[in-house]
Parts: C-alpha cells; structure tokens; sequence
C-alpha cells in the first residue's frame, strides 16, 4: 500500500502491487478518523502503546498516526485496529450525527422515515432492529 497526497491535499491510498485505488481521505475525513480512532482507543481502555503492540508496530506508532505524522494507516492495519477495537472498518470511517445531542438526532431520524414508501419503511424498521441487537 502507498499513501500520497494528491493536487487537491487529499490523502489517496494505492495497492502498489496492482496500482488501484483504494481510499481516498480529504484533510478533514483525515482528521475525523484520527479523533474517531483515540476516541474508541481510550473508549477501549487502550493507550496508544498498547494499540501499537498489539499490532506488532513499534510503540509510537498509534501516536503518529492519532497526530497526523503517518497518513491514513493500510487498509490491512486499519482491519487489524477495527479488530483490536471490536469495530468494523466502517465504524472507524462513520462520523455523521457522531457530536449530535439527542434531540438532533431524533429530528434526523425523524426527517428520514417521514415516507409514504412502505418499501424504505420496512428497510428502515429491519435496519434498526439488526442496530438494536446486543
């Protein structure tokens, strides 16, 4: 994997082996999956050299990555940190709604199911089930 910066300051992530495109993080997307990765970090219980261990990087690794030293991490370290922190990749990658209060998000949600489409509701209503199960 190769990370570079494009023309636009948007990070871009290539299998070197097959030269394809594999993710591509804007400055801000960059940023909010650093937060969003020491927020579930310290959630976990984890310091940044525990992380690091655990993915057989040398202990300051996490830290470059949390501070913006090391650019948007491999897609196979990023599996490995989604595993440790018993999230999927996505998890890692979703901010929408994530510093919303309560109220905000009910007036989203609101906004969304507000359909006639008995065909988005039964999506909607099975999707918050799968989202409801422990």
């Amino acid at each position: 994997m190769v990370l570079f910066v494009n023309a636009k300051g948007h990070f871009e992530l290539f299998d070197s082996r097959n030269s394809a495109k594999v993710m591509t993080l804007g400055p801000t997307d960059a940023k909010l999956f650093r937060e969003r990765l020491a927020e579930r970090r310290e959630a976990k219980g984890l310091t940044q050299a525990q992380l690091s261990y655990k993915l057989s990087k040398a202990s300051n690794y996490i830290m470059r990555v949390e501070t913006g030293r090391i650019g948007t991490p491999p897609l196979d370290t990023i599996a490995e940190i989604a595993n440790h922190l018993d999230l999927s990749i996505s998890d890692l990658f979703f901010f929408e709604g994530k510093n919303d209060s309560p109220e905000i998000l009910r007036e989203k949600i609101l906004k969304i199911v507000e359909t006639a489409d008995v065909n988005m509701l039964q999506r909607y209503y099975r999707l918050l089930l799968v989202a409801s199960e422990k």
